[in-house]
């Protein structure tokens, strides 16, 4: 198509790996074992075995099947299966059903469905929200002597001061 033109061709090429790179989907699927510093772009689905650290710009599913003792950096979370270490999330972090955590989590938005094992500290720094996001003007700390009530919903943790 661009045989005529090198300049025409490598211009395309460039392009292609351009948007091969935004919309890059890394899978490590059940009986994969990995052991050492893993480094995804884009939406990231785990299965296997992992030990070590985990950093991901994007979306990290953690699947059922899967098994990990690791320090995760992540930008959104969901996860399904097990793990055990630190999780920093720029983004919401969830904690499904079938999910088993120990460790700590720090995240601006933790949503943890019935039946999830939590076993650890939470730290939820209202300044790490993303800009955009409307949840910082809407927080109003509650003194301590409000009566506090936490619910979540699919959106996140809503905090409410109950009178």
């Amino acid at each position: 198509m661009f045989s005529g033109n090198p300049k025409a061709a490598a211009a395309a090429s460039k392009s292609k790996r351009g948007e091969i790179t935004a919309s890059a989907v890394t899978i490590l699927t059940s009986g994969c074992h990995f052991n050492g510093k893993l480094y995804c772009r884009g939406s990231t689905r785990i299965g296997g075995k992992i030990e070590g650290e985990i950093i991901s710009e994007g979306l990290l599913i953690i699947e059922e099947e899967a098994l990990i003792s690791a320090d995760i950096k992540a930008d959104e979370v969901v996860i399904q299966g097990r793990i055990q270490g630190r999780l920093e999330a720029r983004g919401r972090v969830e904690l499904c059903s079938t999910c088993s955590f120990e460790g700590d989590i720090l995240t601006p938005i933790l949503v943890i469905t019935e039946g999830a094992q939590f076993n650890g500290r939470s730290s939820m720094n209202i300044e790490q929200i993303p800009p955009g996001a409307g949840l910082k003007d809407q927080y109003v700390a509650p003194s301590v002597s409000d009566g506090l009530s936490l619910s979540s919903e699919k959106k996140g943790p809503e905090v409410s001061v109950v009178s």
